[in-house]
């Protein structure tokens, strides 16, 4: 078993100043992996990234957009100052680049889980991508990672049915609006599931049950919208009662996650419950979805995550749990649990609203 990490210090060359999203981010996670000695374990796989094509970046997004982030980050390299896209998005001399580097990390890492020269991966690369659509970079995002991978499959490597999950705190919706209406080659199908902190609370502002597609893509948006405080017990309820009867009946060829562990109870931006093993409980559903029906193929693009420490051993154990380590590998702290409220409105009211939205797309409910 052998499990690819995506990297390279490019990577740290997006450098944004005191920025939330910052290149500390990536060095807090290298380096509690070289202290556990995953970078020089043989289960465990250094990818070394590639530049993506400009043609593979207009898989997703427009010539203005490519064309806006190349000259903000000439400005900001011939003024020696960062430069902004928007209120939340800066730009560094090195950011257009990096962000080439971290569309070509995934797609590096696909085509080595489809070599099998490893047999899954998790490309720690930034910047990060799933608030960003197809003409508009936002939310500290510059090209869309997952959805570029997802489009790369479809149309260079001939999938029929990707499968993305997006566990951010934040709703991704610059994937959904990409998705909104189908793949954008119209050559196959994607179904994705944004589980996010609900939009009432919580930037975006989106992401609510009702955001179920269009045309194409119809039914396959699928949003579960939690409430602050959810501990990852709520995430379960997702995966057995959504999640799990839709990939059985879709069947998808490859999984890719958008991971963010900004789901921690102590993350500075958010209000979620959830521990540190939570992302790897999760990731652990995921996994037999994946070993079922798509040969294992899961690829994982870190998205956000602001408490460097707790975003790091997240990490790790979503490592351990790829690779098959013993579960005393995981890194824990006290579990935690959502109150019975909070519960029955999921059990009561959520979960019976997704079911009901869906199920004239869907003959699992």
């Amino acid at each position: 078993m052998t499990t690819g990490i995506v990297y390279d210090d490019i990577y740290l060359e997006h450098r944004i100043g005191t920025h939330v999203e910052s290149h500390e981010r990536l060095i807090a996670i290298m380096d509690l992996l070289k202290e556990k000695g995953i970078l020089e374990s043989p289960d465990f796989k250094i990818i070394t990234p590639r530049e993506a094509t400009l043609e593979q970046i207009k898989y997703v997004h427009t010539d203005q957009l490519i064309t806006q982030v190349k000259k903000i980050s000439e400005r900001a390299a011939s003024t020696g100052h960062v430069q902004s896209l928007d209120m939340d998005t800066l730009v560094s001399p090195k950011t257009y680049e990096a962000s080439l580097y971290s569309v070509g990390g995934n797609l590096e890492g696909i085509d080595q889980i489809l070599s099998k020269d490893v047999n899954n991966g998790f490309a720690l690369v930034r910047p990060p991508g799933h608030h960003t659509n197809a003409y508009r970079c936002a939310g500290f995002c510059i090209f869309n990672n997952i959805a570029i991978g997802t489009e790369y499959l479809i149309r260079e490597k001939g999938f029929k049915r990707i499968a993305i999950i997006d566990w951010d705190c934040h709703h991704g919706n610059g994937t959904q609006d990409i998705f909104f209406s189908g793949s954008p080659s119209e050559k196959g199908e994607v179904v994705l599931f944004g589980s996010h902190q609900d939009g009432r609370t919580l930037y975006p502002g989106s992401g609510f049950p009702d955001e179920i597609g269009s045309g194409r893509g119809k039914g396959k948006i699928i949003n579960y919208p939690m409430p602050p405080r959810a501990a990852e017990d709520i995430i379960m309820i997702f995966f057995e009662e959504i999640i799990e009867p839709v990939l059985n009946e879709f069947v998808p060829e490859f999984i890719l996650i958008s991971a963010g562990f900004d789901t921690h109870h102590t993350d500075r931006l958010t209000n979620m419950g959830w521990t540190y093993q939570g992302p790897a409980e999760y990731l652990k559903k995921i996994k037999k979805i994946a070993d079922k029906y798509a040969e294992g193929r899961i690829l994982i693009t870190l998205e956000g995550g602001y408490q460097l420490d707790k975003q790091a051993k997240a990490v790790h154990n979503c490592l351990m749990v790829l690779n098959e380590e013993p579960e005393e590998t995981l890194i824990k702290e006290s579990s935690r649990e959502s109150n019975p409220e909070l519960l029955q409105y999921i059990n009561v009211k959520l979960i019976p609203y997704l079911k009901d939205n869906l199920s004239p797309y869907w003959d699992c409910f």
